[in-house]
């Protein structure tokens, strides 16, 4: 009798410790009681619930890690009449604020799990409720007011203009945003199309330039090496000019009637009887002079001339 008390008393104590149960890492919780969610978050714990009880008190997990969201969209831009699509990335987390993560508890629903006393609430399913319309609709009409070319050039204050207006958003939501911004911009192809052939013009005129300078290079070469030709050209003919009007000058009537009469001398000399010379001959005694020495030559038939004398 003795023994079946004292196991009686075992097993009621034992019993009376009730489920055990735990608030992993990551995680915040709230008791579910017959009367309703119990006030305050628990932190992550260990705790036991109930095992004596009709309809007994369950545990309310909500996941409260760094949840990476991608929203990827194409919106309409009327400033072009075009598509531009639009991908932000960030990350979102449960908020510290106390009542904002009471908001979680109150509105949406927990998911089963393997503990019949447990239900979870994924964050993933918190964002979808929460985060994901605020994104999509801060996104859209932030990105509408502006023209395609604008957004291009100025990605960064856009994304830092959506950040802060969805952060502003969230502010009393049971979310933050530790991380966020516009991670990618696709312009439709006729715009990257009209980029490319801009591109390519671009790069036509800059090597048509590169050739244009070239060529007025070679030009200006060509010019310079012209211009002392003509200079070289100028000193001849200057040189040539001073060499005949110094010949004018020191040739004399009597030098030439001296030089003639040494000519006729010669040919009164000769064994050939018969020259024919040009008129200019007689006045100008260095053509005289080549003529006889050429009829004196040795072995070599005089060359008749067909001018006419006077």
């Amino acid at each position: 009798m003795l023994k079946s008390i004292g196991l009686f008393l075992v097993v009621f104590f034992l019993t009376a410790c009730g489920d055990p149960v735990e608030v992993p890492p990551a995680h915040v919780g709230k008791l579910s009681t017959p009367s309703g969610l119990q006030e305050g978050i628990i932190p992550p714990s260990k705790l036991r619930l109930d095992s004596f009880c009709i309809t007994c008190d369950s545990l309310i997990l909500v996941e409260a890690s760094d949840y990476p969201i991608k929203e990827v969209m194409p919106i309409f831009i009327p400033k072009d009449t075009l598509n531009l699509t639009v991908e932000v990335r960030g990350t979102v987390s449960i908020s510290a604020e106390e009542q904002n993560v009471e908001k979680v508890f109150d509105r949406v629903s927990a998911e089963s799990t393997n503990n019949e006393r447990v239900k979870v609430i994924q964050i993933e399913t918190v964002y979808a409720v929460y985060g994901q319309p605020v994104v999509r609709e801060v996104a859209r009409s932030i990105v509408t007011q502006y023209d395609i070319a604008h957004i291009l050039q100025n990605r960064d204050a856009i994304s830092a203009e959506i950040t802060n207006a969805v952060r502003e958003k969230l502010k009393d939501s049971p979310l933050t945003l530790p991380q966020f911004g516009l991670a990618d911009i696709q312009p439709p192809p006729v715009i990257v199309a009209a980029q490319e052939a801009a591109k390519e013009r671009e790069i036509a005129i800059n090597r048509a330039e590169a050739e244009k300078q070239i060529k007025l290079k070679e030009a200006e070469a060509a010019y310079e090496v012209a211009i002392k030709q003509q200079q070289v050209d100028l000193k001849e003919a200057e040189t040539q000019v001073l060499v005949e009007k110094k010949l004018a000058e020191s040739v004399s009537t009597a030098f030439v009637t001296q030089r003639s009469l040494k000519v006729l001398e010669q040919l009164a000399n000769s064994e050939n009887k018969v020259f024919f010379l040009p008129t200019e001959a007689m006045k100008n005694p260095a053509i005289m002079m080549g003529i006889v020495n050429d009829g004196f030559a040795p072995k070599k038939t005089v060359v008749e001339t067909t001018a006419k004398t006077e």
